[in-house]
């Protein structure tokens, strides 16, 4: 038959090492896939909690900005208003 060729034999043998081929690159495609979208997402939430953590500094920047604020951090500090006098008080 013609089938029993040894070229045939060596054309099934490149044909099956195709396939083998492609069939690893296509599982190998796979896990990089889903090794990317779990990288992909751990970086989303890495990204949404520095967003949060920025809209947080940002709010206690602002509540530092307040007149109230700044008067209370001059105070700690020992400083006193034009009109003001300062008693000193004896430490127990």
């Amino acid at each position: 038959m013609v089938r029993d060729r040894p070229s045939y034999r060596v054309l099934y043998l490149v044909f099956a090492l195709g396939v083998l081929q492609a069939v690893g690159l296509l599982a190998f495609e796979a896990y990089r896939t889903a090794t990317l979208d779990r990288e992909v997402r751990r970086l989303e939430a890495e990204n949404a909690e520095l967003w949060r953590r920025v809209r947080e500094l940002e709010a206690t920047l602002a509540a530092t900005r307040t007149p109230a604020f700044l008067e209370a951090e001059a105070r700690q500090l020992g400083l006193v208003k034009k009109d003001e006098t300062l008693y000193a008080r004896k430490a127990h």
